[in-house]
Parts: structure tokens; C-alpha cells; sequence
């Protein structure tokens, strides 16, 4: 038992609690049995409690017997868990009791135990009472300071741990992550408590923390100790963790580093961060240059394309003058009068049928410009009628001759 509980458990100053010399007498012969012989305690104690099941010191019996229960080799688990019950229903905020159940619920529960969901009620009752109860303990002075706060931070831990613990079990991986970081930052060697506190990070989907769960699982695997993972545990955990680690970055490499570095800090550094298999994989090499190539002296001249007839007539030329004529013209605005020849829809026009050529001018239907407006013409356009477009050249057909404009406006 931690002495600060021993301290401030201590009964006040009173009247005889014991109704005759036979109760005092088997009082004293438990304190006397509880120095060395655990057995003998609880013995003496189940025996006192039957005969005076309403003794004013029934807590400070049950207290012995808990103990003599906890020092057992091996201990009853079963009996300290009954015990510790009877103990609160003595006193419900009795911190001891509340601190060994505390305790024990992460050691003992079984998530397919019927009464699984009970239990972790009934768990997360005790480590909440037991918060508040530590918050309320007075120091007594024959106790330091600095031992005072020790012996705090391990209850805390404890009632942290198991709070933290209930949660993981119900997939609330957020409070669970908060409660556990409680937990380790006040008992920095609890090897259990940092892998349950790397399984909340990495559990958390989509806010998956890996940096901080691949380092609370190095951190568990590095304890050292009374307080180590057993053998096959931390081996389960190194195998869980390298697997996460490889998913993450593609392979193991640098995982050993990262475990010797947790082994001397319980928390990553803040630029701490594990690269992605992405981030991980070698640059892509740059591109060989390409040879420049010569620049090829045009055959046509953009001065010879200076009107509607010198367009047409070279690129019907064919050959390389076609192709370099349209080369001067693709991409380019080109403004150009017409008759128009149709215009579709008829409301608001969004490709119009120009008729540039004069000699296309005097035959019915007969167009070689299609324009295709970048928004509809707000109003109707009448077929005959003599407009002037502007578009980018697009595209052409050499026969019968047609040029195409996109992007297109009626400039007049």
C-alpha cells in the first residue's frame, strides 16, 4: 500500500471504535498476522468480519485483507477483486480500493466476457472516483513534498491508464489516445501503457497519427525492467509495429534508428515525421535535354497571306507550302467579312456559316467560313445578311475550301 494512502487513512483521534475486549483483541491479532502472514490475515479477517459485520473498523480489516490477498504467490485475482468491491461498498470513495481495481481492469478484462460492457462501466466509475479522491487527499506532514507528488503521479497514472484502456476497447480512439498520454507522461516506464497509447494513434482512422504511435510502440519495446512487456508480448508488438512502419514507408529501413531513439525519450521530437513509401522513393531522374533543332526557313512568307485569295490559294497548293501556310495561320485571329449563310440555333447563334469568297457570295448555299462564337449572339441573325466575325484559326479543309474559327465574336 502507498504510504501517502497509509497516511491519510489513518482513523482520527476517538472514543474506542470496538464494542468489547474479544473484537479489540481479534483487531490486534489481524495487524499482528499482517506484518508476515498473509494467509493467517485473511483468515482472521473473514472470521472477524462474519462475527461483527457492522465494526466500526471494518474498512481498516478489509483494507488487511486486501493487502494479504495481493501479496499471495500467485495472487488471487478473483479474491482481491471482491475484496477491493467490499472495501467500497464500506466506504465509496476508499482511494486504495479504488486504485487496485483500477489497476487490475486492464490485467483482467476480456472483451468477450458477457459481462464485458459491465465491467467497463463499472471501470471507468472507479478511475473517475479515484481522480477525484486523490484530488482531495490532504498531505499529512510527516510526508515530503516531492514523495507526496510521486505517489500522486502513480494513482493518477493508474486511474489515466484505465480510463484510457476503457476507451481503447470501445474504438474511441481519440479520448482513448488523450487519457493514455496522461497516463505514460506520469509513469514514463509503464512499457503497457505506451503500447496501448501507439495502438489509439494508429487505430484513429482517418486521423491516424503514425509518427506518434510508431514511436509509443518503440518507446514500449525499449522499457526495460519490472515494468517491461513479457517476451512474446513485446515480440507480438515489434512484429505489429515493423508491419505498420513498412506500410507506411515501404520498407523497414530506418526503424531501427527510430527504436534506439525512443529508448531514451519517451516522445517524439516535434519535426519528427516518417516518410511515405512516395516521399521515400529516389527521385525520378531529370530528362535528357533534347538537341535543339534548326529552325527550318519557312517556304511561305506570313506577307504573302495577305488576303482572303492568297490564303486559299496556298493552302489548296498543297506540299510543304500548305503545310507552312497553315503553320503562319493556325492558332492566329483572322477578321473577316461575309454573307451569311446560315447561323445556328436561329434565337440566339452560337456557329455562323460565312460566305467569303466573292464568287461563293453569288452561289446559294455555298460558304467557306464556319465561325463558332464563344457565347451565343444575343440576337437572331438574318441569312444574306453581310457581317464582319473575328476567330482563331482552327482548322481547314483544302476541298472544297473551308477554314474554321473558334472563339469566335460578331464584330460588326
Amino acid at each position: 500500500m502507498l504510504p501517502m494512502l497509509a497516511a491519510a487513512q489513518q482513523p482520527a483521534a476517538q472514543a474506542s471504535p470496538f464494542k468489547d475486549r474479544a473484537e479489540y483483541d481479534a483487531f490486534q491479532a489481524i495487524t499482528a498476522a499482517s506484518q508476515s502472514d498473509p494467509a493467517k490475515t485473511i483468515e482472521l479477517a473473514e472470521k472477524y468480519m462474519t462475527t461483527y459485520p457492522q465494526s466500526k473498523v471494518a474498512e481498516n480489516v478489509l483494507t488487511m485483507e486486501l493487502q494479504a490477498y495481493q501479496k499471495q504467490n500467485p495472487p488471487n485475482v478473483a479474491k482481491i477483486d471482491e475484496t477491493a468491491n467490499k472495501l467500497l461498498q464500506a466506504n465509496p470513495k476508499q482511494i486504495y480500493a479504488l486504485y487496485v481495481l483500477s489497476s487490475l481492469f486492464p490485467q483482467t478484462f476480456n472483451n468477450s466476457d458477457p459481462a464485458a460492457e459491465q465491467k467497463t462501466t463499472a471501470a471507468i466509475e472507479h478511475a473517475k472516483a479515484g481522480l477525484e479522491a486523490v484530488a482531495a487527499l490532504q498531505k499529512p506532514p510527516a510526508v515530503s513534498d516531492e514523495d507526496w507528488k510521486k505517489q500522486a503521479d502513480q494513482l493518477n497514472a493508474a486511474f489515466h491508464q484505465t480510463l484510457g484502456f476503457a476507451s481503447l476497447q470501445k474504438k474511441d480512439y481519440g479520448p482513448a489516445s488523450d487519457e493514455l498520454k496522461k497516463s505514460v507522461e506520469l509513469n514514463p516506464n509503464d512499457a503497457a501503457g505506451f503500447y496501448r497509447l501507439g495502438l489509439a494513434y494508429l487505430s484513429a482512422k482517418p486521423d491516424t497519427k503514425y509518427e506518434q504511435g510508431i514511436w509509443a510502440l518503440a518507446h514500449a519495446t525499449a522499457i526495460t525492467g519490472p515494468t517491461a512487456l513479457p517476451a512474446d508480448a513485446q515480440a507480438q508488438v515489434k512484429d505489429y509495429m515493423t508491419k505498420v512502419y513498412e506500410s507506411r514507408h515501404g520498407s523497414n529501413e530506418g526503424l531501427d534508428q527510430i527504436t534506439s531513439q525512443a529508448g531514451s525519450a519517451p516522445f517524439p521530437p516535434a519535426d519528427f515525421h516518417i516518410k511515405t513509401a512516395e516521399e521515400a522513393a529516389p527521385a525520378e531522374p531529370e530528362p535528357a535535354p533534347q538537341p535543339v533543332q534548326p529552325q527550318r526557313e519557312l517556304t511561305v512568307k506570313p506577307e504573302e497571306l495577305s488576303d482572303w485569295a492568297a490564303i486559299q490559294k496556298f493552302l489548296q497548293m498543297g506540299g510543304q507550302k500548305s503545310e507552312d501556310a497553315w503553320e503562319i495561320l493556325k492558332g492566329q485571329p483572322l477578321p473577316l467579312p461575309g454573307k451569311v449563310v446560315g447561323a445556328t440555333p436561329a434565337a440566339r447563334p452560337k456557329v455562323i456559316q460565312l460566305a467569303v469568297s466573292p464568287d461563293l457570295q453569288s452561289q446559294e448555299g455555298k460558304y467557306d467560313v464556319e465561325v463558332t462564337l464563344t457565347a451565343p449572339y444575343a440576337k437572331a441573325i438574318a441569312k444574306g445578311q453581310i457581317i464582319e466575325v473575328e476567330g482563331v484559326a482552327d482548322s481547314y479543309r483544302a476541298k472544297p475550301f473551308l477554314i474554321k474559327l473558334a472563339d469566335g465574336k460578331v464584330t460588326k
